[in-house]
C-alpha cells in the first residue's frame, strides 16, 4: 500500500516541452554555451567502457576537489547533486524529534522532503539580511538547514552569525547543514574548512551552478568521516554517472573555465543594475547568479506570457513559483548579449501594459 501522506504532497510539474529552443532564464542554470573546444574535450570522455561499466574510480575526483577546497579528501563525499545529498541527510537524521529548522522561504526540496519524511519544518524568516539566531533553537530539532546564499532570496548570512549558530548547535548535539550551491557567485568565502573544527558541520557544494553542468547532476559534501560513512549506508551502490565523474575531473583540471564564467556573470550583473536604473525599474540584486525586477502584480502575467511566446523563459509568481516574491520576475543572469535580448523584448511589452 502506498503511504497515504504522500498522496497529499503537491509537486511543481516539470516542463513538458523541449527547453533547448528557449533562452533559459528561469532555473539559474548556465545559459552561456561552452566553447567548441571544451565540448570536444567532454566528448573525449565518452568511451564504450564508460557506457558499459558501473562507476568505480572516484579517487582522482576526490583529489582534485581536495586541492580546490584546500582540505584533506577524507572530508569529501561525492554525491549526485546537493538535492540528493539533502534527501540522504533526511534519512540518516530520522530520529524521534522529527523536526528541522531552516530559513524560509528556501530551496523547495526542503519543504518536499519534510513532508515525505514527516518532519516538522520550523521556519525562520530572514528579513533584509537580519535574522534572529535564537529562532533556530526555540524548538528541539534534528538538524538545521541554511542555504547560504539562500534561494529564492539570494541573501547571505555573514560568517560570524553562521559560526554562532554552529557553536550553539554543537552544544545541543544538533547538526548544521550549510548549502553553498551559489557561494562562488557571492562576495563571501566558503566555510567548508570549519568542518575540521566542528564535527556537527556539513557543507554541501554543487557543480551545477558555478561550473555550469546542471545536466550532469554532480556535487559533493564536506563533512567529518563519521557523517560520510553513515551517509554512504543509505545511498544506492552506484548513484553517480561515470561520464559525470570524468567531465567533473576535466573541469577541475581546467578551473579557469569556471572562473571565467563566474567573472562574466558578476560583470553582467553590474550592467543589469545600470540597465534597470536607466529604465527607472525597481530591482533587487543578489549574491547569486539570478536577479529580481520588481513590478506591479498585474503586469507580471502579461510579461511572462509575452516572453514565453518569444522563446524566453523567466521565473514569476504567475506560476506560483515563489509566493514571497509575488511582485517580481526573476531572471537568470546570462551573457551580455543574452541580457540585451531579454531587455529588447521586455521593453516592447512593458511599454504596452
Amino acid at each position: 500500500m502506498i503511504n497515504s501522506h504522500l498522496k497529499k504532497i503537491n509537486r511543481t510539474s516539470n516542463y513538458n516541452f523541449d527547453r533547448s529552443n528557449y533562452l533559459r532564464l528561469d532555473r539559474n542554470e548556465r545559459t552561456i554555451p561552452f566553447s567548441k573546444k571544451t565540448l570536444e574535450e567532454f566528448k573525449k570522455n565518452i568511451s564504450s567502457d564508460i557506457i558499459q561499466s558501473y562507476p568505480m574510480e572516484i579517487n582522482t575526483l576526490k583529489t582534485l576537489l581536495s586541492k580546490k577546497e584546500k582540505i584533506n579528501k577524507k572530508y569529501i563525499n561525492i554525491i549526485p547533486g546537493t538535492d540528493t545529498a539533502i534527501k540522504y541527510l533526511f534519512e540518516i537524521f530520522s530520529d524521534k524529534k522529527k523536526s528541522i529548522a531552516s530559513i524560509y522561504p528556501t530551496y523547495g526540496m526542503i519543504d518536499v522532503y519534510s513532508k515525505v519524511y514527516k518532519y516538522k519544518l520550523v521556519k525562520v524568516n530572514l528579513d533584509k539580511n537580519k535574522i534572529d539566531l535564537e529562532k533556530f533553537f526555540k524548538k528541539k530539532v534534528s538538524f538545521i538547514y541554511i542555504a547560504n546564499p539562500n534561494q529564492p532570496s539570494g541573501k547571505y548570512i555573514v560568517k560570524n552569525n553562521i559560526l554562532k549558530i554552529i557553536k550553539k548547535a554543537k552544544k545541543k548535539g544538533i547538526y548544521v547543514i550549510i548549502d553553498e550551491a551559489y557561494i562562488d557567485f557571492s562576495d563571501f568565502k566558503s566555510i567548508a574548512l570549519y568542518v575540521k573544527k566542528f564535527e556537527n558541520l556539513i557543507v554541501l557544494k554543487s557543480l551545477s551552478k558555478s561550473f555550469g553542468v546542471a545536466g550532469l547532476r554532480i556535487g559533493y559534501m564536506i563533512a567529518n568521516k563519521k557523517v560520510n560513512q553513515i551517509l554512504n549506508t543509505v545511498r544506492p551502490i552506484y548513484d553517480l554517472s561515470s561520464f559525470s565523474i570524468k567531465v567533473a575531473e576535466y573541469l577541475l583540471k581546467n578551473i579557469k573555465i569556471a572562473n571565467s564564467f563566474i567573472n562574466e556573470i558578476k560583470n553582467v550583473k553590474e550592467k543589469l543594475i545600470k540597465e534597470c536604473k536607466k529604465r527607472k525599474l525597481k530591482f533587487e540584486s543578489t549574491q547569486t547568479n539570478f536577479f529580481y525586477i520588481l513590478l506591479p502584480g498585474k503586469k507580471i502575467k502579461k510579461i511572462h506570457n509575452y516572453m514565453f511566446k518569444n522563446k524566453i523563459l523567466i521565473r514569476s509568481n504567475y506560476l506560483g513559483a515563489f509566493k514571497n516574491y509575488s511582485n517580481s520576475i526573476r531572471i537568470t543572469i546570462g551573457s551580455e548579449k543574452q541580457m540585451v535580448k531579454f531587455f529588447t523584448f521586455f521593453d516592447k511589452i512593458y511599454r504596452r501594459i
